[in-house]
């Protein structure tokens, strides 16, 4: 199973001045965001900030286009140019997150509606972690956009249930593999942290109000480290069962809709 992790990230890592970009992409969102929270008055504020949309915004448009070149093998499926990204992708990630982010919001809302109705927290707790369980299903729907840059069927939002069958088991142990490195890396982290804080070297160099070197720094590591995992990584990852459990059944659910139509 770590051949999973090793072959994604090493995918990801194989154009290096791709990976130096994004090193820099990350440093300038680390540090525009920082500044946008001080003018903001939320620097402790863990929501996001209009800088933080438009990075994932843009880092996501970068990760479709990635996506698109590793399923078709264009250019050996490595991180692209930036000239490489279609107009395309930026339909397909706005597209895919309002549709799916009111699904999401609809059944909250439901899951709400229902205990004030009923008054049985079991209700709510059912619904919100049936939607938590099928949240990760979401990455085959945009790897399903990013093979050919169509929208076509994918906003049927009970086809994802045809894919827990057949996708579930492959999409849960990258899943665990990803959360296990994300968790190992969080934990060293707060290990620096730590001992930054004991030895007095976090609070060094300061920049800008309580702002220090090392904020910048870790913050930088921490954002290039979401990057490259749950942007490229982890959805890397997922391409080959996609390929094998997916697709068919994705292809399947189209040719019948176009079957009733006649």
């Amino acid at each position: 199973m770590t051949n999973i992790l090793i072959e994604s990230y090493k995918k990801v890592f194989e154009n290096k001045k791709a990976n130096i970009g994004l090193i820099i992409f990350a440093f300038l969102w680390t540090s525009l965001s920082i500044f946008v929270d001080i003018r903001l008055g939320n620097i402790y504020s863990l929501k996001q900030n209009p800088v933080d949309l438009i990075c994932n915004i843009l880092i996501g448009i970068y990760s479709l286009q990635f996506l698109h070149n590793a399923i078709e093998n264009i250019n050996g499926g490595v991180l692209p140019k930036i000239t490489e990204i279609t107009p395309k992708t930026i339909i397909g990630l706005l597209g895919l997150n309002i549709v799916w982010g009111l699904y999401a919001c609809f059944f909250i809302v439901l899951a709400v509606v229902l205990y004030i109705k009923t008054h049985f927290m079991i209700v709510p707790i059912v619904i919100v972690a049936f939607i938590l369980f099928l949240a990760p299903f979401i990455y085959y729907f945009f790897l399903a956009y990013a093979e050919n840059f169509k929208l076509k069927g994918l906003f049927n939002v009970f086809l994802i249930c045809k894919l827990i069958k057949p996708a579930a088991k492959n999409l849960y142990i990258n899943l665990t593999l990803f959360i296990i490195i994300s968790l190992l890396t969080a934990a060293a982290y707060i290990l620096i942290y730590t001992v930054a804080g004991i030895t007095g070297i976090d609070r060094a160099g300061i920049i800008i109000k309580d702002v220090y070197v090392l904020d910048l720094f870790m913050n930088t590591f921490a954002g290039y480290f979401v990057i490259i995992t749950w942007y490229f990584a982890f959805p890397y990852s997922l391409i080959s069962s996609y390929n094998k459990y997916v697709r068919p059944v994705l292809r399947k659910d189209f040719i019948w809709q176009k079957w009733l139509k006649h």
